[in-house]
C-alpha cells in the first residue's frame, strides 16, 4: 500500500508541475499579445491574488489539526513533540550522554593521575 501511496504522490507532483508549466506558457503568450503595460497591471493583480491565496493556505495549515503520530519501521509509535526518545545501538567505547535541557556540567569522574608506574 505504501508503494501505491508513493506512486500517487509522485503522479500528483508531476501533474502539478505540468499544469504550472502550461499556465506559465499561456500567461507568457497572453502577456505578449496584450502588450507590456496591460500585462504589467494584470501581473500585479494576479500576484496579489496568489499571495493572498498562499497566506490563506499557510494560516489553514497552521490551525488545522495536528498530524497523527508517525510509526517507526519497527511498528512502534514515534514519541510526540516535546518527548525524548534516545537510543544507542552498536558498541560504545567510553562514556555516552543522551539528554535534553541540561543545566550545568556533566562529570563522569575525575581524571586518573599520571604515574610513572602505569607506563611500564
Amino acid at each position: 500500500m505504501a508503494d501505491t501511496e508513493h506512486m500517487s504522490r509522485r503522479t500528483l507532483t508531476w501533474s502539478g508541475v505540468a499544469v504550472a508549466l502550461v499556465a506559465l506558457a499561456a500567461l507568457g503568450w497572453y502577456f505578449i499579445a496584450v502588450g507590456l503595460d496591460r500585462a504589467d497591471k494584470l501581473a500585479s493583480v494576479i500576484g496579489a491574488l496568489v499571495g493572498l491565496l498562499g497566506l490563506g493556505l499557510a494560516v489553514y495549515g497552521a490551525v488545522s489539526s495536528p498530524p497523527e503520530a508517525v510509526s517507526s519501521p519497527s511498528g512502534e509509535a514515534e514519541p510526540e513533540a516535546g518527548d525524548v526518545h534516545n537510543e544507542i545501538s552498536g558498541t560504545v567505547h567510553g562514556n555516552a550522554v543522551q539528554a535534553r535541557d541540561i543545566e550545568g556540567g556533566i562529570t563522569f569522574g575525575a581524571p586518573r593521575p599520571h604515574r610513572a608506574q602505569d607506563t611500564d
